[in-house]
């Protein structure tokens, strides 16, 4: 079976665990954690980075952050077809009420034109959750451009990293986003993941909240509620072998989505998703939607007995039972659609081209069996 994904993890990588492990330092202290954040704000070319155990924790953090800085703010426009994490961040405290926006069929991100529209209707500030389903970047400096002023947008961009809008990296616009390093992520440290922030005052607060809420320089004193979100310093190693090796990783993927793109756009019936004026997708996963595809569980069928795994689309909001209160059925027509014919496909950078050509070969058929 081709997996739908495996870490890039050359011997280079691991020796950095190695030597965290053997510096005896393997909790939450340690010099690899500070390698990594300074390696990480040099690529992205940011200020303000905080390390944390894991995607959804940096997405509750950027939770955190958004009411910390605008607590006024009661109203927070969410795409309805993403990761369960994205929404789940945000319901934690309840802070904010969650207005699901429908999404594109061509970009398989919510649909800016309702987003804008469903912004200009509401008659105090809100903020926007932008997310890069599957790596699909949103032009986030244009759309802030477009919404009133005083709209504040954060990002999830746990699946957007190294993508880009304009000459910045996703993730670096907005007041805050979450980056996450789990296995399946284009760079990974096991579990994972970081904060990326704009602002020294919200860093420093950030910083806190994720390590129980010490004040600063009082060891065993408290200011306020925390969390126990912190990065190992084992994991902060891999990340750094993974920083190493980042160019490699990029130059595989971008020549298998390119293989994949030029295949998949032959046949009939085949659907990539489309990516803004002005973005590069970030590579992560490639997703293809067969038009006609009568459920994902069918093509998943098919393709796992050609030796195919595959993944769905994100579901709409209404197919999770603790969000049913939130979501709005009737307006997940196009989230609906894509779910049924969505597929998402093997994407590991160091997928074979007997590998490659065995995944477009079966979806083919697939396509083709559809039609008989």
């Amino acid at each position: 079976m081709i997996p739908i994904y495996k870490p890039y993890l050359p011997k280079s990588v691991l020796e950095y665990a190695h030597k965290a492990v053997d510096s005896t330092w393997i909790s939450s202290q340690g010099d690899f954690l500070y390698e990594a954040e300074e390696k990480l704000k040099q690529l992205l070319g940011v200020s303000y980075v905080q390390l944390v155990n894991n995607g959804t924790a940096a997405t509750h953090l950027v939770a955190k952050a958004l009411t910390y800085k605008y607590p006024h703010i009661k109203t927070l426009f969410v795409p309805n077809n993403v990761y369960v994490a994205a929404w789940n961040a945000f319901k934690y405290d309840n802070n904010v009420e969650l207005i699901p926006i429908d999404a594109d069929e061509d970009t398989w991100n919510f649909d800016l034109e309702k987003l804008k529209e469903a912004v200009q209707e509401l008659d105090e500030q809100c903020a926007v959750l932008v997310v890069h389903n599957l790596g699909n970047i949103v032009d986030v400096p244009a759309l802030e451009a477009e919404l009133p002023d005083g709209t504040i947008i954060v990002e999830d961009n746990c699946e957007g990293f190294m993508g880009t809008y304009g000459d910045h990296y996703a993730g670096t616009q907005s007041l805050v986003s979450s980056v996450s390093f789990f296995g399946n992520k284009t760079i990974t440290s096991g579990e994972g993941g970081a904060v990326i922030i704009k602002d020294l005052e919200t860093a420093n607060y950030i910083k806190s909240v994720q390590g129980q809420g010490q004040a600063k320089g009082k060891r065993y004193i408290h200011d306020q509620l925390g969390y126990n979100y912190r990065m190992t310093n084992i994991q902060a190693a891999l990340l750094v072998g993974q920083l190493e090796v980042l160019p490699t990783i990029k130059s595989k993927k971008e020549e298998l989505f390119s293989y994949y793109r030029e295949e998949f756009e032959k046949i009939e019936g085949v659907e990539l998703q489309k990516s803004m004026p002005n973005t590069a997708h970030s590579n992560w996963m490639t997703g293809i939607r067969v038009l006609g595809s009568p459920s994902f569980v069918a093509a998943s069928e098919y393709l796992k007995e050609k030796g195919v795994d595959s993944r769905p689309m994100f579901y709409p909001m209404s197919y999770h039972s603790h969000l049913k209160d939130v979501a709005q059925s009737e307006l997940e027509v196009s989230a609906t659609r894509l779910s049924k014919e969505c597929i998402i496909l093997p994407s590991y950078p160091d997928i074979t081209k007997q590998e490659r050509k065995q995944v477009v070969q079966s979806v083919k058929d697939y396509v083709k069996a559809l039609s008989v």
